[in-house]
């Protein structure tokens, strides 16, 4: 088994379980004590798992309803941003991220007429219930509480055989080799969304920048526009332009 593999499978173990000592799981993968310590290493990185004196624990990563309570009038404005970027009769993609909440928030409200919009997201579908001039697709799949979205085989299955004019997707961190978030699944979702667009933006704050999560989907040069405020430091707005990629500040 590669070490990538057993990365994501010792990952979903103690997700599973909760926690899990060196020696248990030593023994599950067939692997040495000092290799299953150098993976949780790199496990506690992610900020979903932390390390005791022998062993490992699941921390989870944080409830909509936390993440929703950091950065949010940057995130509002960089949501009212991305509006702009959407037209009438447009098809888009929304993950389940609180800045493509806030987007959908302003979609329902906006004067855009007939506006595809397909997400994994609870909540950014329970924000476009009753908005009359869109038109809502879910990508169902296995239910994730903490994140309040559809994600797994399933999900992946139903947003393989789209393409739409533009996706808006969030990140957890931000380095030089690119985008990243908490969890494979997620991971593979944010994947296919850019992939699957013609115009493909990240949608990021200036607190992601510098920070990594566990799951990197993107890189830098492989996203058409990046959308963060305006707190964004000169060294960030030269990589991008480096890159050639669209980098808006608001």
């Amino acid at each position: 088994m590669s070490s990538e593999a057993r990365l994501k499978k010792l990952s979903e173990l103690i997700m599973k379980k909760g926690s899990l000592s060196v020696q248990d799981l030593a023994d599950e993968f067939q692997v040495s004590d000092m290799t299953i310590r150098r993976d949780l290493k790199k496990l506690e990185q992610s900020g979903l798992f932390q390390r005791y004196h022998g062993g490992i624990r699941y921390v989870r990563e944080e409830l909509p309803v936390q993440r929703e309570s950091q950065s949010m009038e940057e995130k509002k404005r960089i949501a009212e941003f991305c509006l702009t970027l959407i037209s009438s009769n447009d098809s888009i993609f929304l993950d389940s991220g609180t800045t493509a909440h806030c987007l959908a928030v302003a979609l329902a409200e906006s004067s855009l007429q007939n506006v595809t919009v397909i997400t994994n997201s609870l909540t950014t579908a329970y924000a476009l219930r009753y908005a009359r001039n869109v038109s809502l697709y879910m990508a169902g799949g296995e239910f994730r509480i903490n994140s309040q979205a559809f994600l797994g085989s399933k999900s992946r299955m139903f947003l393989e055989g789209l393409y739409v004019n533009k996706a808006f997707v969030g990140t957890s961190g931000v380095i030089e080799s690119g985008f990243s978030t908490f969890s494979f699944s997620d991971a593979e979702t944010k994947q296919l969304m850019i992939q699957s667009s013609e115009l493909s933006c990240i949608m990021a704050d200036s607190s992601k920048f510098g920070k990594r999560s566990m799951n990197l989907f993107a890189t830098i040069d492989s996203v058409d526009m990046v959308v963060a405020d305006n707190g964004l430091s000169d060294y960030w707005a030269k990589i991008f332009k480096d890159k050639g990629v669209d980098l808006r500040l608001v």
